[in-house]
């Protein structure tokens, strides 16, 4: 639901859940890309991509959506507002993906590597219609490999850090470590109750859509 630009409210951070934005899209090319950059589109330039990518866009925010009224999610924030307060929504999507790739042969017959290396390529080939803060993400994140770091508690701690400092209010999502270590298995249960309701969901979605 929520990168590298993070804005000024919590409402406004880019997308940091992009292992499972992935995973939910492959192997649609247009409707990874679409799904990417779904944060960094707004108002009338979404009309300025083809119908595959708008779909796409619409996709990221039917997934969003979900994410944010599910009850197990919101669960799952409530154990972090002691210490993240609103900034806990953000946490646990960090932390669902870290759950995903520590738990991604269960979910996928693709090697995780194999996997980033085609998310990292599929987007690369629109790099001529990508916006500007989606662009400047992508190279951060194939630089640094983050779809395979989420696999870390180093790796998370990274995600973390990078947005704590970029922020304009005072945040320690970095800390949301010392947090996963008493609630490892609260949350770890947690991601497995969401994520099959996530995927029957978006799997509904694009047989409608």
């Amino acid at each position: 639901m929520i990168g590298c630009d993070y804005g000024t409210t919590v409402n406004n951070f880019a997308l940091v859940n992009y292992l499972a934005h992935f995973y939910l899209a492959h192997p649609e090319p247009n409707l990874m890309f679409g799904n990417y950059i779904g944060d960094g589109v707004r108002g009338a330039t979404f009309n300025s991509f083809s119908e595959g990518v708008q779909r796409g866009i619409r996709f990221h925010r039917f997934i969003d959506t979900y994410t944010d009224t599910h009850e197990v999610v919101n669960e799952a924030k409530r154990l972090f507002y002691p210490t993240q307060s609103k900034f806990s929504a953000v946490v646990v999507d960090v932390l669902f993906d870290y759950f995903l790739a520590n738990n991604w042969n269960q979910y996928s017959g693709i090697e995780l590597s194999v996997f980033s290396q085609e998310c990292y390529d599929t987007i690369a080939n629109h790099s001529e219609s990508m916006p500007a803060r989606s662009a400047r993400f992508y190279q951060y994140m194939v630089s640094n490999n983050i779809l395979e770091k989420y696999k870390s508690t180093s790796g998370i701690t990274e995600v973390f850090r990078g947005m704590d400092s970029r922020t304009k209010f005072t945040s320690n999502m970095r800390n949301s470590i010392q947090d996963l270590e008493a609630f490892h298995d609260n949350v770890d249960l947690a991601f497995h109750q969401f994520f099959p309701d996530l995927k029957l969901a978006t799997k509904k979605w694009m047989e409608e859509n």
